[in-house]
């Protein structure tokens, strides 16, 4: 029989039966293989609220045709009706310029620069036009006006395959009396490509930068960061007045910023100092799950009154659960003295949850009032995290996430993917593991109560794990990636008293081989 151990508190038990926060616009269940990203919103002239998402996941299509939908709500956001469904739509964010309403993004996943325009606050749209033909990439980011132009950020993703490595930064802009569907109308900087020498050899991604006006009325993007560790950074290049040259120093352009390895906005106060964020963070004193962009089930509200020293205001929503839960890509705007925001949820639902705390179910709407007040006094529960504990008569394991289960052949081989085992050797099949959630890096200690000897799985040729003082097994087989990777056995002795931490640090990471005689039940 299948045992699972999963991070609960009392209060998370109860949220399996319970909506997720906040108002649902959309729900799409991790079984129908389409998974809510790049919500959007916007307050549309005839003062509605336009919310939008597109679809990614196996059953998207969003490398051939992406495919988005659009909302509205009448009500302040109490309620929302479906509009209309868009094709050719991926990453594209809402924003209203001159009376109209507008969509930019790409007409696929890496695809073209795409723009449409509603001049009856989204009850019709204009064909898709094409801004920039190639690769590119971008999400629902700021449209900001500034010195007779309106700007926006975007990455282009022409010079190679993969993720992170292919991103340069740029600044898109036009005069605001142009016509924005017109090709011609639109300026880039220079692209800048990442430097993976930067952050002390730490450096893999830029990309999802905001067009923000600095203290001194200099226009800058500054951009998520993906690092290893923490604190979370993100990065400042500085754009010429005529939006031609974008220029970065990286003495001094890389900044602190709580959240900022996931998906940011950014806006300047238009009443009080400073700028605003909703920022996915990891709180204190929560260790991440892997790298930090991995983490997604926590939001904040934070502040800055220069762009540079960032801090926590409060703690708007929490889930204790790493792997299943999230709130991330948060597209806000003012309202007075409210926040109002969209939000892509991965939480709870009837068939299961969603797949992973990246692969939201939900797309969720938001109000926070008299956000200026908000301390950290208001934060939501955030309990500290309690170590899953697993006893055997051999020793016990402590970890942050992880679930027993059975080997076997094309059986699920991690929590958060849907890869199986393949050509598992017979002297392994229905033995009891440890599934770990695929790219985690996971933190597992095992203390010995009597000598014995510990056998995990893991993928040797993956990067970043320690086998020292591990002995190679005879047992190898695959699990069903693309690059059908392959995994081996290993064994290491352990005295009694003496505690262990499992190798961490590749993608596969090191599962735990369950002895053959039954569990502890407390």
């Amino acid at each position: 029989m299948r045992l699972f151990f999963i991070l609960l508190a009392t209060a998370v038990l109860a949220s399996a039966q319970s909506p997720p926060p906040g108002t649902i616009i959309h729900h799409s269940p991790a079984s129908s293989g389409l998974y809510i990203g790049s919500p959007s919103l916007c307050v549309a002239p005839d003062g509605s609220y336009l919310a939008s998402h597109d679809h990614f996941g196996p059953k998207s299509k969003e490398h051939e045709i992406a495919r988005g939908r659009l909302y509205r709500s009448t009500d302040k956001g109490k309620s929302w009706s479906h509009l209309q469904d868009f094709e050719g739509f991926f990453w594209t964010g809402l924003f209203t310029h001159r009376n109209s309403v507008f969509l930019l993004g790409t007409d696929k996943h890496h695809g073209n620069v795409v723009i449409r325009k509603s001049t009856d606050s989204g009850k019709s749209w204009t064909d898709p036009k094409v801004i920039a033909e190639g690769q590119w990439h971008t999400a629902p980011m700021p449209v900001i006006k500034h010195d007779g132009r309106i700007w926006r950020t975007i990455e282009d993703a022409h010079t190679s395959n993969k993720w992170g490595e292919r991103y340069r930064a740029l600044m898109m802009s036009a005069p605001s009396g142009a016509d924005l569907l017109d090709p011609a109308s639109w300026t880039f900087t220079n692209p800048i490509a990442r430097d993976t020498t930067w952050l002390d050899n730490d450096f893999a991604a830029w990309l999802e930068g905001n067009a923000v006006v600095d203290p001194i009325g200099n226009l800058v993007n500054i951009l998520r960061v993906d690092t290893s560790k923490l604190p979370e950074k993100a990065a400042i290049i500085q754009i010429s007045k005529d939006g031609t040259t974008a220029t970065f120093d990286p003495t001094s352009g890389f900044i602190d910023l709580p959240g900022g390895s996931k998906k940011f906005t950014i806006r300047k106060d238009p009443t009080g100092p400073g700028y605003w964020s909703l920022a996915t963070i990891i709180p204190e004193n929560h260790p991440p799950l892997g790298r930090p962009a991995s983490t997604r089930n926590t939001l904040a509200l934070i502040h800055s009154n220069d762009l540079r020293d960032w801090q926590v205001r409060s703690i708007l929503l929490h889930h204790p659960d790493v792997v299943k839960h999230g709130f991330q890509y948060v597209d806000w705007h003012f309202e007075g003295n409210d926040l109002i925001a969209a939000c892509r949820t991965a939480w709870d639902d009837a068939q299961g949850g969603a797949r992973n705390n990246h692969d939201a179910n939900f797309l969720t709407f938001h109000r926070w009032q008299n956000f200026r007040a908000l301390t950290r006094a208001n934060d939501v529960p955030v309990p500290d995290p309690t170590p899953l504990t697993h006893e055997t008569p051999t020793f016990t394991l402590r970890g942050d996430s992880f679930e027993i289960t059975l080997l076997g052949n094309r059986h699920r081989a991690f929590s958060n993917r849907q890869y199986l085992w393949l050509n598992l050797p017979p002297s392994l099949e229905g033995l009891r593991y440890t599934m770990l959630p695929g790219g985690a890096k996971p933190y597992l200690t095992v203390t010995a109560k009597a000598d014995t000897t510990l056998r995990i799985i893991t993928a040797p040729e993956q990067p970043k794990i320690d086998l020292s003082n591990w002995t190679r097994g005879p047992e190898s087989f695959r699990y069903n990636d693309t690059a059908e990777t392959t995994v081996a056995t290993f064994s290491r002795n352990i005295k009694k008293g003496e505690t262990l931490r499992l190798p961490a640090g590749n993608w596969t990471g090191a599962m735990l081989i369950m002895p053959d005689s039954p569990e502890i039940r407390d």
